[in-house]
């Protein structure tokens, strides 16, 4: 269940309407209706004076599922792939979906899974473009279904860098050792399991929840109006790096030593670490 699901939830069964809730909070009813839609995130005064009200943890309500769940047990699929045999800067932009996963691999080549309950093969198509030092991926859709899930496997010894332009609930990275991977486009949650590197979020005019099994290298945000969560491991430490203008850091701790480093950059927006 995602944030936008429980805060709905949870002022349904306190029998409030939109318009009541948002007299509570002293915000406007559009507010509601844009957090209970999943198109905003609340800043954390809001979020605190939220958990206030319904009795219950910032924790708790932004903790959420982030699994794809299918009605169905049957699954359509759409599977292509390419073999490579030498490093590359991965290319990749694709449409709006619910969720990837970048999965690095043991095998020689790149793998693109997508998974829906509805019928792919007629509405995307997946190209490739292979140049020597590059490898473009272009996912293409003429519509646009609800659940679909993507899966790329790119082989381990053969990342690079990584490029990703896209607007995704739920992204997920794992085992991956990077040099750096960038995200241009809207975003909810990234977790990034088992893995290093340099990430570089450019999530301009999006709130966005980030949560590390483990943190090693850097981080780099970059939004505008908007609130970034990074959660890491209990006992992390870190550097902090502040730019832009009307940024701030809450509840960070910085440690100058640090080789880890998480930078906010961008225009009035918030970013808040948790163990």
């Amino acid at each position: 269940m995602f944030f936008n699901e429980k805060l709905r939830m949870l002022r349904k069964e306190s029998g409030l309407t939109q318009e009541e809730l948002a007299d509570k909070l002293n915000v406007s009813r559009q507010a509601i209706t844009k957090w209970e839609s999943g198109d905003g995130t609340p800043d954390i005064e809001n979020l605190k004076q939220i958990s206030i009200l319904f009795n219950t943890t910032i924790d708790e309500l932004v903790k959420e599922d982030r699994d794809v769940q299918f009605e169905n047990s049957e699954k359509y699929s759409l599977v292509q792939e390419i073999e490579i045999d030498h490093s590359k800067h991965f290319d990749i932009k694709i449409c709006k979906i619910y969720e990837l996963n970048i999965i690095a691999s043991a095998e020689e080549k790149v793998k693109i899974e997508m998974l829906s309950k509805e019928n792919l093969s007629e509405n995307y198509k997946i190209k490739f473009d292979d140049l020597y030092n590059r490898l473009d991926i272009n996912i293409k859709s003429e519509a646009e279904i609800d659940d679909v899930k993507v899966n790329i496997l790119i082989p381990e010894k053969y990342i690079d860098e990584i490029e990703l332009n896209s607007k995704i609930k739920v992204l997920n990275i794992s085992n991956l050792d990077l040099k750096e991977f960038e995200y241009d486009g809207a975003l909810k949650y990234l977790n990034v399991n088992n893995s290093k590197g340099k990430i570089v979020l450019n999530a301009t005019m999006s709130d966005v929840e980030v949560n590390y099994d483990k943190f090693e290298g850097c981080l780099e945000v970059n939004t505008i109006n908007s609130t970034a969560r990074v959660k890491l491991p209990k006992g992390t430490q870190y550097r902090t790096v502040l730019k832009g203008i009307k940024n701030q850091f809450i509840d960070a701790v910085n440690v100058e030593e640090s080789e880890n480093v998480i930078e906010l950059n961008g225009v009035n927006s918030k970013l808040m670490v948790t163990e």
